[in-house]
């Protein structure tokens, strides 16, 4: 039967853009819009564990034909009186993006009377969706605050994001696994709460590495450190970036960890394992790869947009691109995924074991690590036991 497109995995740019700023210290977004494009987006806000705040202008039928601008200032000025945030970032919707209105000129005042910054980010479906935004946002970031690459004192990651699930056990995660690699200090990267407004400059020296979010799409080199290959590959890729060598010791923690992953690889190999991933490209790809290519997995996978510079059939099996909820479950289905790490948008308890991976996800559990080698042998682990019992 043939299903027709029901709902995307990604969203419009506004989510895209609150995914980069949700919970960035001194930041308070604002949809120029009306209110639905405000409250249908405030989930955005609990990714990051912040308050579920997102004020609005609140745009009705009478402004969008009218002008805008007047609205959009009283908010401006609101916004200042409550919350006298570092940074206003205001994001533009379908509705105030087409009017025409030179809706920067609110916000030059607003700087002018405040002293503080404000930035205006274009959110609406003519400029691009949820995918895009993120470089853009960043480009955004890097012009008004002036951000170079920095020198080699320390690493800031840029591109995960606060609202990235499992963020906090995932970072500690990398923090850790970079200790076993190199003799690098790391602060943290634009998006992931960075000091660049409320602090001091520790984060403006630091050299900047793009990932996450930012995950040029090129190679496998770059995406996440998953598996235990994955992560030595990711290791090599970011000692290279940065011109910072790996410890000698750092090739022997690798084997240690790979010995401890190879039982679990040997059993799942003997067993047609079919595994369902949902996410977004940084995480999915890295993911299938592990899954496939160190545990003998068959691996069936959706993603926010293809990466160019990977053919699919390396990492999985089956390859969907942008393509969410009940045509999802329905190819998982086909596919005969006995385990699905994904978002509460494909949970289906009765048909498959879920594993929270990329959000949403409604319901409270634990957070499940995937980053780095203890994670790699974890999710090994999880696999046999689910599947050969």
């Amino acid at each position: 039967m043939h299903l027709e497109r029901l709902e995307p995995l990604t969203g419009c740019g506004i989510l895209g853009a609150l995914k980069c700023v949700a919970g960035m210290p001194g930041v308070l977004p604002m949809i120029h819009g009306p209110v639905s494009c405000s409250s249908g987006h405030r989930l955005a806000m609990l990714y990051a564990g912040v308050e579920p705040l997102l004020p609005t202008t609140c745009v009705e039928q009478t402004q969008v034909v009218m002008g805008a601008n007047e609205r959009l200032a009283d908010a401006l000025k609101k916004a200042w009186e409550i919350y006298h945030p570092e940074l206003l970032f205001v994001i533009l919707t379908c509705a105030t993006a087409m009017t025409g209105e030179d809706a920067a000129a609110p916000l030059r005042e607003y700087e002018r009377y405040t002293g503080k910054s404000a930035l205006l980010f274009d959110g609406s479906a003519l400029a691009g969706d949820e995918v895009d935004a993120c470089a853009r946002v960043y480009a955004l970031f890097q012009e008004k605050f002036a951000l170079d690459g920095g020198g080699k004192d320390a690493l800031a990651l840029d591109g995960l994001a606060l609202t990235d699930y499992a963020f906090e056990k995932n970072y500690a995660a990398l923090e850790a696994l970079f200790a076993t690699a190199m003799d690098a200090r790391f602060v943290r990267g634009l998006f992931a709460g960075s000091d660049l407004l409320t602090g001091g400059d520790e984060y403006r020296r630091a050299r900047k590495i793009s990932t996450g979010l930012l995950w040029d799409r090129a190679s496998l080199d770059s995406a996440a450190p998953i598996g235990v290959a994955g992560s030595w590959r990711y290791l090599r890729h970011v000692s290279a970036a940065a011109g910072l060598p790996l410890k000698p010791a750092a090739a022997a923690e690798r084997d240690a960890w790979a010995a401890k992953l190879r039982p679990y690889a040997e059993a799942l190999r003997g067993a047609d394992v079919r595994v369902g991933v949902e996410g977004a490209g940084w995480y999915a790809y890295a993911l299938a790869d592990f899954l496939k290519n160190e545990l003998g997995a068959r691996v069936c996978m959706s993603v926010d947009r293809a990466a160019g510079g990977v053919e699919w059939q390396r990492v999985c099996d089956e390859f969907h691109e942008d393509l969410g909820r009940f045509e999802l479950v329905e190819r998982f289905r086909d596919f005969g995924a006995k385990l699905v790490f994904a978002s509460s948008n494909v949970q289906l308890d009765e048909a498959w074991r879920y594993v929270p991976f990329y959000q949403p996800v409604w319901r409270v559990v634990e957070p499940v690590e995937t980053l780095g080698y203890a994670a790699a042998a974890a999710l090994a682990r999880l696999l046999a036991e689910e599947v050969l019992s």
